[in-house]
């Protein structure tokens, strides 16, 4: 606790009139900070024994009768009064502010985070969408080049889907495309990249998978789609995938193994679909 400040009274001018009156210059300038930025509270903190002085003169003043002050003097600190009031009250609205500006910041990286995920995610799978897994498709296969890692892609289609749109409904083809997703997300690893790649074909990129080892994956989930019990979409209701399997073996770009795996799909749907060809 800090002790009193005395000062004895000038028998002329109670306190200084120039210290007053920069004083409520300050005070001034400081309610005008407040309303803009946090500088009001080092300004404030430079100030804080002046503004105390001042304020025990001020109750020295008070205690006295009104004949034996200074009338400009009582004047300047009634001022002071009225800007310390109005820099509470300026304060007050600067942490609302804050408070406010804290909440909108939230608000909007919320809504940052909802559009960055959008901008990712095909809408009806909630798999990477087209444009975005392209580019980590990309980046694993610059990466597995470099390090010289194995890298295999498959490229997936529901066989028949025209078929079960005229068949069942388009809803029913929504649904059988959303379950085929879940089945794929189902049956393999967290680390693996798996997309909706347009209409009812898929893409996957197996990381650190040789073809060798990327053919018994492709059988894996070509055997979950075709044993779905698909009649809890559908009566009647039966869904089969053809794969292709392509590896980044001596492949220049990602859009290659792509187009490989895309030559060795339509091999399987030649062959009779419900296939996996490599």
């Amino acid at each position: 606790m800090s002790q009193k400040i005395c000062m004895p009274v000038p028998s002329d001018n109670v306190i200084p009139q120039e210290r007053l009156k920069r004083l409520i210059e300050d005070c001034d300038a400081l309610r005008r900070k407040a309303l803009m930025s946090s500088e009001a509270i080092a300004l404030l903190e430079r100030h804080r024994a002046d503004l105390k002085a001042l304020l025990e003169y001020h109750d020295m003043l008070t205690g006295r009768e009104a004949e034996k002050s200074n009338e400009e003097v009582q004047t300047l600190i009634l001022a002071l009064e009225e800007a310390r009031t109005e820099l509470q009250l300026a304060n007050e609205v600067l942490q609302y502010m804050d408070k406010e500006k804290t909440r909108l910041m939230a608000e909007l990286e919320k809504q940052k985070q909802a559009f960055e995920q959008q901008s990712r995610e095909d809408g009806l799978t909630k798999l990477y969408n087209r444009r975005y897994i392209d580019t980590l498709l990309a980046q694993e296969f610059e990466r597995s080049k470099r390090f010289n890692h194995p890298f295999s892609i498959a490229l997936i289609d529901i066989d028949y889907f025209k078929k079960i749109n005229d068949t069942f409904s388009h809803q029913v083809g929504d649904e059988v495309i959303r379950t085929v997703a879940q089945i794929f997300k189902n049956n393999l690893r967290s680390m693996d990249l798996v997309g909706r790649y347009g209409g009812e074909e898929f893409v996957v990129g197996l990381l650190e998978t040789s073809l060798m080892r990327a053919i018994p994956v492709a059988e894996k989930l070509r055997r979950a789609v075709e044993e779905f019990n698909w009649v809890v979409v559908r009566p009647n209701l039966q869904v089969t995938i053809s794969i292709g399997l392509a590896e980044n073996t001596k492949m220049p770009s990602h859009e290659k193994v792509i187009s490989e795996a895309d030559r060795k799909l339509y091999e399987a749907k030649r062959a009779g679909r419900n296939l996996v060809r490599y």
